[in-house]
């Protein structure tokens, strides 16, 4: 971030990292292998040497420093609500001046005495991770020049230490910290999740150590206090408003990363050029560093050594923004989604239903209910909450939802004794009901116990199976992780409860238990079911292999992934079909035994996408409810750049341009483990029916204008040098795949670009790639007398 490099220039570095000598040595490869692992080594030197907050925000005129407040400000609760409310961030400072604040007990000494002996560092000259003694990593913060120079070879950061029970209960007890701001305080939604679920950390840094550019977790609130600093040690933070978190991830892929990769830290160059408002602070002793939900930022620390305790909060806002915004993000670029929103919906409806009839009762049982009492008040205000959840929670459902579900699978006959702890083993999702699971590839692999239970397998979310990703044989089961009547139940008491105070709220809600047709209304696609039509679809295939099918675009795949339309007599693969119609997998296949249907939505579907095309960025910015049908398409569209969480053991999907390989995984179970374990090997393999990803085999581009693709500003992230000629594919058909064995330097990343999703421009398109071409509608209608094709 320092204006002082290393001695390549940033052009260069820009060059190098993104450069890939294999898309230029073998245009015939099926697959191309981008070294991403050293990438971070050629990046300029970061150094705060000379930094002050003066000098930082003249450098742009984007730049401003952030609001501070002292904490004993008559004003504090209304300043903090007001930049809740604006998404800006907020320093509230001086509480180390507290008469409370316990400076016996925020020291390095007592840390080294009464901590865990145990710590994890990152070394950020070259971003390996490293288990060490906590007094040894004390010891080397405090040997470490507080500045970096571009010869030296380590310099730790220690991340993500379990905060002392002894600070957690300072935090909960002394009444310094305002009760709002607290862990599991008054409006922190987390505190209904399982207690597995920790946020509260610890951070022990010093001199040009840092934390790349990233977002906190599903859009939680974060809260960080400066405990104990050394020799003048001090932390800058650059922060945006939550509002611009859609800006930044653009901004982000123009550069050709990926903002939840978390793997690049932006310089003040950069952070210029992205013309977004760009809050600075120095965090100092005492200083409480309020992170709006959503907001982009990086913190970089300053001079000799830093200690800080953080943690997380979740409002009601930030699960809406999470569900809506957040997560269709992480689950396209697989970021594990680590704080269980659905599950935290439902789990906080069940509660605040409890809750609410509690109040009532207590209202019920006075001789004389006042209805001006605060009892009714707090009523009104859990019911608001209550049918916030209400609504949320219809919309989980909608997508979880399919009329089998009794006849598949059940982790658990019963929603009390369910315990959920299963992952999707690609993108990483938290699996609240619906799944789809794979015993046979599970069997394959070394397992350390030979029982296999339901949710044991090889597991993918319902939206991840419906864009074609899966397992190694690609054969998997549709599985429930509850009785579905369980969940309507508890949604419907919800209901009864807000009725009994506000009738007229939910005046157009009804029962879902004994109505299953409500469940999915049309504001819902019906993922589940679409994945469900798609598993169908494949049933009907051969038990060995998928017979191919020739998609309008003169290329063969799978025949379960060719959308065929009788009254067009063509029919398109899943890929063509989001590219030329702007249509997602799901609403397609959902339609796609209604000819007449399809017919007339694939007819305007991409002329739709363009005039809703504003609200889903509107919607995207001000974190309202979407459209999902477009939501849905400009997500597939937008991002194309993923890591398998689990990349042994799962394949990608239709979508997928580019993945990156890396050894992180989520919480994988036991039988798990071991493909985890070995991930850096990076082989797969198709046993018995060959994947719909794997076997769309396209035939190879004369030019980059012959590529299907999005307008410039709707690219999406791609790895690749986007000059890249297009690449060649054999039009062999695999039954068996193997990935090239991809060793991983240090624990970290290689990408891996998936050609085959590079697809050929359709010839219904016209000439104009642009979805805001005028002539969008006719070239729509062309296509549609092109009945012959």
């Amino acid at each position: 971030m320092s204006d002082t490099t290393a001695p390549n220039s940033q052009s260069e570095l820009r060059t190098d990292a993104t450069r890939s000598p294999t898309f230029g040595e073998d245009a015939n490869r099926r697959h191309s292998i981008v070294n991403d692992s050293t990438r971070h080594l050629t990046k300029p030197l970061i150094s705060t040497k000379g930094w002050t907050l003066a000098q930082l925000v003249k450098k742009s005129p984007n730049f401003r420093p952030v609001d501070r407040v002292h904490f004993d400000d008559p004003m504090l609760m209304q300043t903090i609500q007001m930049h809740e409310d604006s998404g800006a961030p907020l320093i509230i400072e001086g509480f180390h001046d507290h008469e409370h604040w316990p400076a016996d007990l925020f020291t390095l000494d007592w840390l080294s005495e009464h901590g865990k002996p145990g710590a994890s560092a990152r070394n950020v000259r070259n971003r390996a991770d490293l288990d060490l003694p906590l007094t040894e990593l004390i010891h080397k913060l405090r040997a470490t020049p507080r500045y970096a120079s571009e010869n030296e070879t380590e310099r730790l950061y220690g991340k993500d230490a379990e905060c002392p029970h002894e600070w957690a209960t300072w935090l909960s007890t002394s009444r310094v910290l305002p009760s709002d701001l607290l862990p599991h305080g008054t409006n922190d939604y987390l505190k209904y999740l399982p207690s597995d679920v920790q946020t509260l950390m610890c951070y022990l840094g010093v001199g040009d150590t840092f934390t790349p550019f990233h977002k906190d977790l599903c859009a939680s609130s974060g809260q960080n206090l400066m405990c104990y600093t050394e020799n003048g040690g001090s932390s800058f933070w650059f922060m945006t408003e939550s509002s611009a978190a859609p800006a930044m991830a653009e901004f982000f892929q123009s550069m050709n990363e990926e903002l939840d990769f978390e793997t690049h830290v932006v310089t003040l160059k950069e952070l210029g050029q992205s013309k977004l408002k760009v809050y600075i602070a120095e965090q100092t002793l005492g200083d409480l560093v309020l992170v709006p939900p959503r907001s982009c930022h990086q913190v970089i620390n300053n001079g000799g050594i830093t200690m800080k305790t953080s943690w997380s909060r979740m409002t009601l806002k930030g699960l809406s923004n999470s569900l809506y915004h957040e997560l269709p993000v992480y689950h396209r670029v697989c970021r594990p989604e680590t704080y269980k929103v659905k599950l935290n919906i439902y789990r906080a409806l069940h509660r605040q239903t409890r809750m609410l009839r509690e109040l009532q009762g207590q209202q019920t049982s006075s001789p004389h209910p006042d209805r001006s009492s605060p009892t009714l008040s707090s009523n009104l205000e859990r019911v608001a909450d209550l049918h916030r959840l209400l609504e949320l929670l219809d919309d989980v459902l909608g997508e979880e939802y399919s009329p089998k579900h009794q006849d598949m699978p059940h982790v658990s006959q019963s929603d009390t004794y369910h315990q959920s702890n299963i992952c999707c083993d690609f993108c990483g999702a938290d699996i609240f009901q619906s799944f789809f699971e794979c015993m046979h590839c599970a069997l394959q692999l070394p397992v350390v116990n030979d029982e296999i239970k339901i949710g044991d397998g090889i597991v993918v979310c319902p939206l991840c199976y419906v864009e074609g990703r899966g397992c190694n044989c690609g054969t998997m089961n549709p599985t429930q992780c509850r009785p579905f009547g369980d969940l309507l139940r508890t949604r419907d008491e919800a209901l009864h409860a807000i009725r009994a105070v506000s009738p007229d709220v939910v005046k157009d809600y009804e029962c879902l238990l004994g109505h299953s047709n409500s469940i999915i209304s049309a504001r819902h696609v019906g993922v589940f079911t679409a994945a469900c039509v798609l598993y169908e679809r494949r049933r009907m295939s051969s038990d060995i292999e998928e017979p191919l099918r020739t998609c309008l675009s003169k290329h063969q795949a799978p025949q379960s992934s060719i959308i065929y339309c009788a009254l067009c007599h063509a029919g398109r693969c899943t890929t063509h079909i989001l590219e030329g119609f702007r249509t997602h997998s799901a609403p397609a296949l959902l339609m796609s035994n209604n000819a007449t249907v399809w017919h007339s939505y694939h007819k305007v579907s991409k002329a739709a996408f363009k005039e809703e095309y504003a609200r889903i960025l509107h919607d995207e910015k001000t974190g309202a409810r979407p459209n999902f049908h477009m939501k849905l398409a400009y997500i597939a569209s937008k991002f194309r750049t993923c890591k398998s969480v689990n990349p042994n053991a799962t394949m990608p999907g239709w979508y997928d341009k580019c993945i990156e390989m890396t050894s992180a995984s989520v919480a994988p179970s036991p039988l798990k483990q071991a493909t985890n374990e070995s991930s850096s090997k990076a082989i797969f393999s198709r046993q018995k029916k060959p994947s719909l990803s794997t076997t769309s085999l396209f035939r190879r581009s004369a030019s980059l204008s012959e590529l299907t693709s999005l307008p410039s500003d709707f690219q999406g992230s791609s790895p690749s040098n986007r000059a890249a000629v297009g690449f060649s594919v054999r039009g062999s058909r695999f039954t068996t795949r193997q990935r090239p064995s991809v060793p991983i330097a240090n624990g970290k990343k290689r990408r891996f670009v998936m050609d085959f999703v590079a697809v050929p421009r359709p010839s219904c398109d016209g000439p104009s790639s642009s979805m805001f071409d005028d002539t969008t509608t006719a070239h729509i209608g062309s296509m549609m007398k092109i009945a012959h094709l």
